[in-house]
């Protein structure tokens, strides 16, 4: 796609897991009024919007794949409310300044939504919405159409004996593909867009948007290690030539842009692009070509930064090196969480003392928040909430994610989806007053509780709102370029830039108090502009953090969230 010499806005979007976030009905389930309801407390956060996970109409049970499997994109689940409450947490929302993005599952549906209910009918109209293919021969036997793997283990076709047919699935199979290569499919998906558009929805978040194509001509696709069979038949064994990652999402990505540009207000799209063509790796070159300020989206997500921890300190330059890369007008959005990984604070905290857990946590959150582009930031997050632990945590009969039965407990996504806490001195943490709620909320959550953090000075969620506001006032996290400085171990530095302002960012990745000078990083001109002296002695905490800000002529400089300061010594 063509680059204009515009640059993509930057956001930062609040996620909210609804079933998790807050029950305003008692029922142990979170709910679309529980949303409302915390709105103060979201806007409180300076974010700029919010990405609401699915509340359509979704089969119970595992086979709902937690609202990711649509039965029916018009209707509200009852689970979440109704149409009426939604309707009133979008006016509610938009009172406070906050835009309203809700989750459009784009590559399938339910297996019970009615437009697959008539396809495996043959009915004329709904015949090719979905991927459907004869099996072929194989040894004696019928066997599925190719070779293509489920994200979710095991083959990627199912036989359905009412149509006599395989029909393409890349998760479960209660989630069969629509088959997008046809336009009066992509027709039918951009209607039901336009009726949550209509209602004022700001925007959608476009989820598997990697899977929303496949060749037609339903070629296997190569194996990555050896031939086959001397490989494990698993999904990030192959190589994604064929069952997805196309062309033609690209052109179907421009008619939701234009769909989005026929309303007068801004409408934004968020694309989740996680998956590279080799068994998933390398995503940033996927989401890039999906972005574009004429005819794309106006971000991706991808993992980037999902596996980096303090550990990790040279594949994060690598990563800040490859978004300049491939998104040099902005475009890409950082996910520092969601409800498909590990919490944040397990991740960035792994291998780290205990005792040094939360500076080194707070580190990598400065980090993520000076990177280009938009953030997400996930519920609880903001609380440095850990991991929930199976069995200990949440016992087996309470898990909910289908991927504890289809890929085993360690894959399992419910250890980051237990409840919001709220208040440590009410039932469940204040999430709900049933005594049978979503999933069981971890003690270890208990005393980071909402309440509780708000009354200390130091706490995380005192940190974070700092560190969004200070991320607000500069001109140069807001946008610009991040160049990132030869810095040997244990610092990681690099100079953001726009609008005339510089601003340094430094960072001790270890656990030790570590020195450095200015000139060790720095060239002489921009030791000036920051008013820096050449000599000088910065040292930095273990997990320390240190900014400097040459800010555009007439503007104040804004203190840093640092927390625990640097130690600057002039020269002698």
């Amino acid at each position: 796609m063509a680059r204009s010499a515009k640059r993509h806005p930057a956001e930062v979007i609040y996620q909210v897991y609804p079933s998790s976030f807050n029950d305003a009905n008692g029922d142990g389930q979170g709910d679309i009024a529980g949303i409302t309801q915390k709105l103060d407390y979201i806007k409180s956060l300076g974010v700029d919007s919010i990405w609401i996970s699915p509340v359509y109409l979704s089969p119970p049970g595992p086979e709902g794949d937690g609202g990711y499997a649509v039965s029916d994109y018009r209707q509200i689940d009852p689970r979440y409310g109704t149409m009426q409450d939604f309707k009133d947490l979008l006016k509610e929302a938009h009172a406070r300044g906050l835009r309203v993005y809700t989750d459009w599952v784009v590559a399938h549906t339910a297996n019970d939504h009615d437009w697959f209910e008539k396809s495996r009918k043959g009915d004329p109209k709904y015949k090719d919405y979905y991927v459907w293919a004869d099996g072929k021969q194989w040894n004696g036997r019928t066997v599925p159409p190719n070779n293509w793997k489920s994200v979710f283990g095991g083959a990627a076709w199912t036989y359905d004996q009412e149509r006599g047919q395989y029909y393409l699935h890349h998760f479960l199979k209660s989630q069969p593909a629509l088959n997008l290569n046809k336009k009066e499919v992509q027709d039918a998906v951009l209607d039901e867009m336009k009726f949550w558009l209509d209602m004022g929805v700001d925007g959608f978040r476009v989820d598997a948007l990697p899977f929303a194509t496949c060749d037609e001509k339903l070629r296997d696709n190569p194996w990555l290690y050896g031939i086959w069979p001397n490989v494990k038949e698993q999904w990030d064994q192959q190589r994604f030539d064929h069952s997805m990652i196309q062309p033609q999402t690209v052109d179907f990505i421009a008619r939701i842009r234009a769909l989005m540009d026929g309303y007068p207000e801004k409408k934004t799209t968020i694309g989740e692009a996680t998956a590279g063509a080799e068994g998933g790796l390398n995503p940033l070159p996927v989401a890039a070509q999906y972005v574009d300020l004429q005819k794309g989206l106006d971000m991706s997500y991808t993992w980037a930064v999902n596996d980096i921890s303090p550990k990790a300190r040279d594949r994060l330059a690598d990563i800040v090196r490859a978004l300049g890369k491939y998104f040099p007008d902005g475009g890409h959005c950082l996910s520092v969480g969601n409800h498909d990984i590990p919490r944040t604070f397990s991740r960035t905290a792994a291998n780290v003392p205990p005792a040094e857990a939360l500076a080194a946590h707070k580190q990598m959150m400065e980090i993520f928040f000076t990177l280009p582009g938009s953030v997400i930031l996930y519920q609880g997050e903001e609380l440095a909430l850990e991991q929930a632990r199976i069995p200990l945590d949440i016992p087996l009969d309470k898990l909910k994610d289908p991927t504890a039965q289809t890929q085993g407990l360690d894959a399992c996504r419910d250890g980051s989806r237990t409840p919001m806490p709220w208040d440590g001195g009410k039932p469940n943490a204040g999430f709900s007053s049933s005594n049978d709620p979503y999933l069981p909320v971890p003690a270890a959550h208990v005393p980071k509780a909402v309440a509780a953090q708000e009354k200390d000075a130091d706490s995380m969620l005192r940190f974070m709102r700092k560190l969004i506001a200070r991320r607000k006032a500069r001109p140069a996290l807001e946008a610009g370029t991040a160049t990132v400085l030869n810095a040997g171990a244990p610092l990681f530095a690099y100079l953001r830039e726009n609008g005339g302002e510089t601003l340094l960012c430094a960072f001790n990745m270890s656990g030790q108090s570590f020195s450095f000078k200015p000139e060790d990083i720095l060239d002489d001109a921009t030791i000036g502009r920051l008013s820096l002296q050449k000599g000088q002695t910065v040292t930095l905490a273990a997990y320390g953090s240190f900014f400097k800000d040459a800010p555009p002529q007439g503007v104040k400089a804004a203190p840093a969230p640092q927390s625990p300061p640097p130690v600057i010594r002039k020269a002698v």
